[in-house]
Formats: structure tokens, C-alpha cells, sequence
């Protein structure tokens, strides 16, 4: 069956994957593929995105059996810490990105974890729950979405990732407006109680999708030798990106602030 016809994860949790290489299509390829081309000799700039399911019991064990991650990685899925960031570690990106559930609302928020390892040959990313992002990324692929290193699929996410901000940003404004509204025309019942609430999702949501600026700021200041320079280009414009998402939503809480 093939990889990119298939939902659910195989046996060793691999969701989907993909072989990106410089002069062909990209294809995709399951996990027992994966390990026979990471064990070759491959062209320059090829390189491999594995998309794992940790739900699956199977899935951490063969993670550690075949593909030679760093401990960097490890240590990251059993942190208690879920604050998006990204930062450099035994000759890897290590990143963890936080995303929305499909069913989000502002009124009871569920956000996802995704843990990433990224080098010149390979992105291994993995979760326990969907996310929109990924399914966002892996349409583009199948649509024929060209990709020509690791690090700039983890900028496609990072991108993503911003624009989910963007958007509760704009849903919570929205919200607020109709709580306004209704205090300037006296209804004042249990409002102050609705800002609060939303007050506290949006504080949430801040901390667990905001990326870390001192560990992006030392990435960007010593970018590994295999990364491009086009991609820590389009990295800082992603962090372009996020710090201003994150001054609307700053914004709104004053906003938010001031009229509770």
C-alpha cells in the first residue's frame, strides 16, 4: 500500500514519508524504504521528511533502533515544558512546535505538540495528536509543493504555526468587539466573567505558541554550517512573522485588560 494513499501510521508509527531529492519528483516511501536510504550513499541535497505517530507503543522504539537520532531529541519528548522553540544541539535542529486541534475553539482550547528533528538528510517529526500544520504540509506535498532542504519545511511549519496565530487573534477580536458592544449598551451581566475566560486562553495560548526569542536568537546569530543562507533568510522572516502576531495578541490582552 502505498505510503501517501494511507492515513493511519505502520507498524513502526510512520505516518507518512517523503524523499525530497534535487533532480527528481518527490515521492513517497515507508519506513522499511527510509532505512535503506539513510543507510546509502545519496546525492547532494536529497534528503528525507518522516512524519511519526508516538501514540503508537512501537513508534519511540523503532525511532531509537534505526534512525540515530541525537539524546537532544529524547530528552525534548519527555520534557514537561510544551513551549514552542527551536534551538541547535548535537549537530541538529531541535524544535518543538504547539498547534490547534481541528475542533478549536476559544471557548475550550485544545493544543497539540509536534517534536522535530531536523539535519541536512532528515526531518523526523512526531506527535500524539493531529495537527492542522502537518495535514496542511502534507497536502501541499502530494500537490506537488517543492521543498529543497530540511529547514525549509520546518519554516513551512514555523509559517503555519504564525498564521494560527494570526487567526485566534482575529476570533478573540471579534469576541471582544461583541463583549464591548454589549457593556456600552449596558447589558452588563456576566461579561466581566467572558473577558476573564479570555483572557486566560489567550495568556495560554501566548506562552505554549510563542517561540522562545533568546533560543531563535542564538540560532539565527550561529546558524549550523549545512544550513543556507536563503533558509536563515526565510527563518528570520518567519520570526518577523511571529513578533508580530504576538504584538496583536499583546495588544488585545491590554485591550482586554482595560475593559474588565
Amino acid at each position: 500500500m502505498n505510503i501517501v494513499d494511507s492515513y493511519g501510521p505502520d507498524a513502526a508509527g510512520l505516518i507518512c514519508g517523503y524523499l525530497f531529492s534535487p533532480d527528481a519528483p518527490t515521492r513517497p516511501l515507508n519506513a522499511a524504504e527510509a532505512q535503506v536510504w539513510l543507510r546509502a550513499e545519496n546525492p547532494p541535497g536529497a534528503f528525507l521528511w518522516l512524519h511519526f505517530n508516538l501514540a503508537q507503543s512501537a513508534c519511540e522504539k523503532w525511532l531509537h533502533q534505526n534512525l540515530g537520532l541525537t539524546e537532544a531529541f529524547y530528552e525534548t519528548l519527555r520534557e514537561e515544558s510544551r513551549s514552542t522553540r527551536i534551538e541547535y544541539a548535537d549537530g541538529s535542529l531541535i524544535a518543538v512546535v504547539n498547534d490547534v486541534q481541528f475542533d478549536f475553539s476559544l471557548d475550550a482550547p485544545d493544543i497539540a505538540t509536534m517534536w522535530i528533528s531536523a539535519d541536512a538528510r532528515l526531518l523526523v517529526s512526531a506527535r500524539k495528536k493531529p495537527l492542522r500544520s502537518i495535514d496542511h504540509l502534507r497536502a501541499s506535498v502530494n500537490q506537488g509543493a517543492v521543498f529543497h532542504s530540511s529547514t525549509e519545511l520546518l519554516v513551512r511549519l514555523l509559517r503555519d504555526q504564525a498564521e494560527v496565530l494570526v487567526r485566534i487573534e482575529r476570533e478573540a477580536t471579534q469576541k471582544t468587539d461583541s463583549i464591548e458592544d454589549s457593556l456600552l449598551a449596558g447589558r452588563l451581566d456576566t461579561k466581566r466573567a467572558n473577558l476573564g475566560a479570555l483572557r486566560r486562553v489567550l495568556v495560554r495560548l501566548q506562552r505554549l505558541l510563542a517561540p522562545e526569542p533568546a533560543a531563535l536568537f542564538r540560532l539565527l546569530n550561529r546558524p549550523p554550517a549545512w544550513i543556507a543562507e536563503r533558509d536563515i533568510g526565510e527563518l528570520r522572516e518567519s520570526t518577523e512573522e511571529f513578533s508580530a502576531a504576538l504584538g496583536d495578541m499583546a495588544g488585545l490582552l491590554e485591550r482586554l485588560k482595560l475593559l474588565q
